[in-house]
């Protein structure tokens, strides 16, 4: 990381993935693609419930993992269509579409097979911290 507090690739798209999950991102899928990909270590796919949901997903992850972590995106694309956004943080790269483009660009096929990463331990820890747990 060139910006902010030193942290694993890894370490980074766990906490992005928490943000993204305590703000009703749905379908979450965190891919590892460390070795297999020249672009990044991960991927983060996401789907928002309307296009409205896509910005507000993309400016929560930026604020929140800049103000807990001291890192800013290298670059934010799609902000304007808000059908599909694509937050670059390097080491981790995050798509966060609404329903209809996921299905139709289907970028969950075209990653390695066996590099999704199991983040239901995410998923327990955030309904934890929402006080949902058990739920």
């Amino acid at each position: 990381m060139e910006n902010g507090k030193h942290m694993s690739s890894l370490d980074l798209a766990r906490e992005a993935v928490k943000i993204l999950i305590e703000n009703k991102a749905q379908d979450v899928a965190l891919f590892d693609v460390t070795g297999a990909s020249s672009v990044t270590d991960y991927y983060i796919n996401v789907t928002a419930r309307s296009a409205t949901h896509v910005l507000a997903l993309s400016d929560e992850l930026t604020e929140k993992i800049s103000e807990n972590f001291g890192i800013n995106e290298s670059r934010t694309e799609g902000r304007d269509g808000r059908s599909w956004i694509l937050v670059d943080y390097i080491d981790v790269v995050v798509n966060i579409f609404d329903r209809q483009s996921r299905e139709f660009y289907n970028f969950d096929r075209l990653l390695p097979d066996g590099h999704a990463v199991d983040i239901s331990d995410l998923y327990d820890e955030v309904d934890k911290k929402l006080g949902i747990a058990g739920e």
